[in-house]
Formats: C-alpha cells, structure tokens, sequence
C-alpha cells in the first residue's frame, strides 16, 4: 500500500504546469501552511502507460461523512488513519458516480481543452474565494532534489505530496500501491461550500477485495466510463442498501436495522450475503429472501456491523465476498432519533 498517507491543508499560493515533460508530467501546486511553510502538491496528469487520466467533479461535494472532520484539522500535514470519516475510499466510501468520468489529455493548445486546464480553473477560483485544499495521499518520504522544490521553497524537499489518486484496484508494477482507505484526492475549501477533484489511471480496476487488489470481474475505469452519458445520481445494482434506522429510540446496539431492495423482477435468497461496517464488522444474513421488487429488514443484532452516530459506510457483498454496494451517512443523517433514512447517492 502506498506509505505516509494523510492529508495536507494549506492556502493555495500558485501552480506549475508540466507540458511535454517526460512520460509522468504532473501539475504541481504551492500551498503554505499556517506558518508560512511551503508545500508541494504533484498532481498526475497522465498515466506512465500515457494514457489519459480520468477525473471526477463533484460540485458541490455534500452528505459524506468526511467532511465534518476537516475544518478542525491543523494546516500542514496530518497522518490520518483509515476510516469514512477521515480518509478518501472511492469504492468502500463513494464520492461519484464511476460512469461520470472523463478522461482528459494532460495538455493542449487551447484554453480550457486539457486536464491541467480544468485543475487551474478549480484552483483558482478556490483561491480568488479565500478558500483552502485539502489534499488526500502520501507524504513525500525523501529529498529527490527536484528543482520545482527550490523553485517553491521547499528546501528539505520533503515538504510535499503526492499520489493524489486513486491507489487500489492496480494490476502489474504498481500492485504493491493497492489498498483501501488510501486514495487521493483533491478537496476545495471555498466559503459555501466544498468542491471534490478525484482522479484515477484507465488501468485501475473497481471493485477491490478487502486488500484493494481488484477483485474476480472487476472492470478497468476505462471500461466504465465507456463513453456513456453520466448519469444524474450514483447508481445501485438489483440489489442495494436502501436505508436504515441509523439511531433507533434507547441504545443503539441491537436495535439498529438496514433495508436491502430489489430492483429485480426476481427473487434473490440473501443467505450469506454480508453487511460490512466501517471498523470491517461483519453481519451475515441468513433465512432472507428478496421479493421481486422488494425489500427486507436486516436487525442488527450489535455482534456485528454497526451504524456510528459519527457518520461512517455500510458495504454489502454478496455470497462470494464479491462488492455489490456501498454508502455513506453523516451525523446529520444519524440525528433523527428512531426514524429510517434513506441513503443518499
């Protein structure tokens, strides 16, 4: 997995374009700290097998549960460990739609034409709004004396970060990368809202095992885009997680429950399907079956997946352990005492 995961905050000073430099151009982008302390953010725009890589807008970024927890982080960089709420998981947490992704060359020779085109767009509207980025991936483990460092003050050329990607789901040279609640990403501070830049390679494949190594059948972001219209909302298979009483009346545990639909004109037996939390607690389902177009009640029993108050994920597999859905609630969703609420997507 990729190491020296975390995140990085700062106030966006400018940006260097990487236009024709090499096999992996990056854009680079200056932030300072609460101190004044120069950081480097390299941002990929082109894959090392050159082709294009994939970007995800969402804006607003609204209703996930990592968003209550930045505001209070300190400027500079902060170690995060894995969780919904505090690192990025593009499958295990979603953020986007994976149809919605747009595959941009990394330069052009018009104005607003390439992928680093539509970062500077972001970024500077983010800045020119006295906003901030928090920027999701690795911090930089070593001094590789690049004269972009000098150029930003960055002296010991360690103040800096990277992989600002997705990093699971790789095959090949960069499988070691793979692991879950480590992806990067871009998000922008602005005064009335959040805006999300997420990006990843062609080759990755989605959905990944419990390791983030893609699983049996998993489909590379290539194949996903595919060249279809996105669509309005993220979309659910036959089978999904429709809602559930987040914050039932008296304790919690043992009286929680999810709602699984059926989009299917058939049953489906849920025997062994499972309910994976974010800690990665487990409830499988036994003696359930899905009507055509149904729904069933699963109770948590408290022994295995739980719902946080917090805000956090719920992911279902099926028998095989294959990823089948996934959501995000926040806290605000939690508050409604003893009544369900329906996932958002």
């Amino acid at each position: 997995m990729v190491s020296n995961y975390g995140v990085l905050r700062g106030s966006i000073d400018r940006w260097v374009r990487e236009d024709g430099d090499g096999s992996s151009p990056h854009l680079q982008i200056r932030v300072l700290d609460g101190t004044g302390q120069p950081w480097r953010i390299a941002v990929n725009v082109q894959s090392s097998d050159a082709s294009h890589v994939v970007y995800w807008l969402v804006d607003p970024l609204r209703g996930h549960p990592l968003l209550a927890g930045l505001p209070v982080l300190p400027t500079g960089f902060t170690a995060a460990p894995p969780s919904a709420t505090s690192t990025v998981d593009y499958v295990r947490a979603p953020l986007f739609a994976w149809e919605s992704g747009v595959a941009l060359r990394p330069s052009g020779d018009q104005p607003a034409d390439d992928l680093q085109d539509l970062l500077i767009l972001h970024l500077r509207s983010c800045a020119e709004a006295g906003g901030e980025v928090y920027a999701f991936g690795s911090r930089f483990d070593r001094n590789l004396n690049k004269p972009i460092d000098r150029e930003f003050g960055n002296t010991d050329g360690l103040h800096g970060i990277h992989n600002i990607h997705l990093n699971q789901g790789n095959v090949g040279q960069f499988a070691g990368d793979n692991g879950v609640f480590r992806d990067g990403g871009l998000i922008l501070a602005h005064p009335d809202r959040f805006v999300g830049l997420f990006l990843a390679f062609q080759t990755q494949r989605v959905p990944t095992t419990e390791s983030g190594a893609a699983a049996a059948g998993a489909k590379t972001i290539r194949e996903l885009i595919g060249g279809a219209l996105p669509p309005a909302t993220s979309t659910a298979g036959p089978v999904y997680l429709e809602r559930a009483l987040l914050n039932p009346a008296g304790p919690d545990a043992g009286r929680e429950v999810v709602v699984i639909g059926n989009l299917a004109n058939a049953e489906t037996p849920l025997d062994g399907w499972q309910l994976v939390d974010r800690n990665n607690r487990v409830t499988t389902i036994a003696g359930l079956t899905l009507a055509p177009g149904g729904s069933v009640l699963v109770p948590l029993d408290g022994s295995g997946a739980q719902l946080s108050n917090n805000g956090g994920n719920l992911m279902l597999r099926d028998p095989a352990g294959r990823h089948v859905d996934a959501v995000v609630f926040t806290a605000d969703d939690a508050k409604g005492d003893d009544r369900f609420v329906r996932f958002s997507r």
